[in-house]
């Protein structure tokens, strides 16, 4: 699936929000292109394999003079000349959607992009806090040059096929939007924060004041009287001159570390300002703008933020400046994000004007080291969407029991995805395999689970995992030829074949790839316990191998250096000599290659381990080569499915 998320070209707070929906879509395993004219630094951290910025201007925000005074008639002039390009802007956004195959548009908010996706035919969804009709008609409420202009920016808004009103607007604020959607906050979110401390010398006691102003330019303030009334260092993006306490640092710096390690932000109002400091339940003291519509909305949105503190002109003495800071409250509040929800929710809306009644089924393949999802149209027999995570559920196993570490990892890695797809209405089912069926308190995990996300879950035996190996694989069968399908999985390997009468059957190895990583690690011979595997194997005169699932996905990608998001959309035969070649390349002791592409050395490991798998198989049936095929058991569960 493919998403186009549109950004205002207007300062950095619609950039910032397209850049936290993005992240919540990568998540799931969608593939997003930011269409917009924003800095890339707005965007850094996302995954580059997911992602694709496309500068372009389809839109114009307000202009501002010194001190973010709106400038009109600038303004004005910035509009006309937008619309008098019209037709071709929309013309050239025409040919991106179709050309790109893209499957759902998110606007916020330009509206030039509306009448492409008509022209295109694929759904557009709007969000934000406020909507340019509504900024624009205040502005130029006397200005009737601009009616027909804003009557048809109006009317764009009106044609989405969904909208999402953000928390810090009002209904009053998106005049366009029809019927929206109340969508909570969206902000982006980091698990880590860079070492703010280390990089710029800072004593971890010093207390830290920001300065941030967003896109727009900078307020005049007072910066040394600041400087010397703060307890502290002061930390700012714009260019002042040098003095005690003060540490300028560039425009593109990771701003959510600076929020995080920071006690006090002196702002303009902002909507990404606002949500990254409301998240963090920071402090700060914002100073509004003149004659700027959204403001309203901004301020009357955290009036009950406790934090918060609105200085409408700033004093320039020491002394009065110490006293302001002393009444700025720290409290432990914080807003939640609604990133994910928003996200689920929108995949939900889109499925639901694409598919209207048709039967759509969830399902989460849980393997011993990934859980493997798959969002399939039952009624059309097609693939929605797909996608995987890595849970490393097997790592660490002992004594017949998951450890405690693991299946904690675990829960963290698949809550994303399983969140958003909660949203979802579709039939919901999680099977488990490899390791499920050893692990004593794995049942207790999966009902857990169960529960949590109100999904059907079952653990099921080694001879259904082969039955579903078999039906994911049936479309790349010969049938002039002894078609073998192996599925490799953490703990076990399952391979099956055809009998004489048409079904399927086949063995369950007790071994795979975080197994045969263990019993190299404790020195023993895992070519011997392969072909140990293998001798429980019958005679194939002329092999066809089809290695199934992510597996196979994975080593495709390693092999000829597929990305990953292409890697699902293709099915080719990969020779012997390739796997030979690979298994050299990555024997070289600093595996240096592929350690750009792997996230850890495990991952390195178990291709190893999984080339060796399939190499010996086709060694011992003389065989040539083998097909990939990105389908997994998750696929053929849902074709066995009633």
């Amino acid at each position: 699936m493919k998403v186009a998320l549109y950004a205002s070209n207007h300062g950095f707070g619609h950039a910032s929000r397209i850049s936290a929906l993005a992240q919540s879509f990568i998540e799931f395993g969608i593939f997003v292109y930011l269409c917009t004219d924003r800095p890339q630094f707005l965007f850094q951290g996302l995954d580059s394999q997911f992602v694709v910025y496309r500068e372009t201007k389809i839109d114009r925000g307000v202009v501002h003079k010194e001190n973010l005074i709106s400038d009109l008639p600038a303004t004005k002039a910035a509009l006309l000349e937008l619309f008098s390009k019209r037709e071709e802007l929309v013309a050239q956004e025409v040919d991106f959607l179709r050309d790109s195959g893209i499957d759902l548009v998110i606007s916020d908010i330009p509206y030039l992009i509306v009448e492409a996706c008509g022209f295109a035919n694929i759904p557009i969804f709007g969000i934000s806090n406020f909507d340019w009709y509504f900024v624009y008609h205040e502005l130029f409420n006397t200005d009737e040059d601009l009616v027909p202009v804003l009557n048809t920016i109006w009317a764009l808004y009106r044609r989405m096929d969904k909208t999402y009103l953000l928390d810090l607007g009002s209904r009053e604020s998106v005049p366009g939007f029809k019927e929206p959607t109340e969508g909570g906050l969206v902000s982006r979110t980091k698990n880590a924060f860079k070492d703010i401390h280390n990089q710029y010398k800072i004593n971890k006691e010093q207390k830290i004041l920001l300065l941030m102003f967003g896109g727009e330019g900078k307020i005049s303030l007072p910066i040394k009287e600041i400087c010397e009334a703060w307890d502290g260092v002061v930390i700012s993006p714009y260019h002042h001159e040098s003095m005690p306490r003060l540490i300028n640092v560039p425009q593109d710096e990771d701003f959510l570390s600076l929020i995080h390690f920071s006690d006090l932000i002196i702002c303009k109002p902002g909507y990404s300002t606002f949500a990254e400091i409301l998240t963090m339940g920071k402090s700060m003291l914002y100073i509004p703008r003149k004659n700027y519509p959204e403001e309203r909305v901004l301020i009357e949105g955290v009036k009950h933020y406790p934090n918060a503190l609105m200085v409408e002109d700033f004093p320039n003495q020491v002394g009065e400046i110490r006293k302001l800071f002393a009444t700025i409250s720290k409290t432990d509040y914080k807003w939640e994000a609604s990133n994910s929800f928003i996200v689920g929710d929108m995949l939900n809306e889109w499925i639901k004007i694409q598919f209207p009644k048709d039967r759509i089924l969830s399902i989460f393949d849980l393997g011993s080291n990934n859980m493997n999802y798959l969002l399939y149209n039952k009624s059309r027999s097609m693939v929605i969407h797909r996608f995987w995570c890595t849970t490393g559920l097997a790592r660490g196993f002992n004594n017949g029991m998951l450890a405690d570490q693991s299946m904690h990892c675990a829960i963290l890695s698949m809550n994303k995805l399983l969140m958003k797809d909660k949203h979802i209405e579709s039939h919901k089912r999680l099977i488990a395999t490899g390791i499920s069926r050893k692990a004593k308190n794995a049942a207790k995990f999966i009902e857990s689970l169960s529960n949590s996300y109100q999904i059907k879950a079952k653990t099921i035996s080694a001879m259904e995992e082969l039955k579903y190996s078999w039906l994911a694989a049936q479309e790349y069968m010969q049938p002039t030829q002894d078609n073998v399908v192996i599925d490799i999985g953490g703990s076990s390997t399952e391979i099956s074949w055809e009998q004489i009468d048409g079904e399927p059957t086949g063995v369950s190895l007790d071994m795979g790839l975080i197994s045969l990583l263990d019993e190299e690690n404790l020195g023993n011979d895992i070519i011997a316990i392969i072909d140990t595997g293998y001798s429980k194997l019958p005679q194939f005169n002329k092999l066809r191998l089809i290695v199934v699932g992510l597996t196979a996905t994975m080593l495709l990608h390693y092999i000829r250096s597929v990305p990953i998001k292409q890697s699902n959309d293709l099915a080719p035969n990969i020779t012997l000599k390739e796997l030979d070649d690979f298994l050299l390349r990555i024997s070289n002791s600093t595996h240096a290659k592929h350690k750009e592409k792997a996230d850890n050395n495990w991952e390195i490991s178990s291709m190893r381990i999984a080339a060796q798998i399939i190499k010996l198989l086709l060694d011992r049936y003389e065989g040539l080569d083998f097909v990939v095929c990105n389908n997994g058991i998750s696929m053929g569960y849902a074709k066995w499915i009633k």
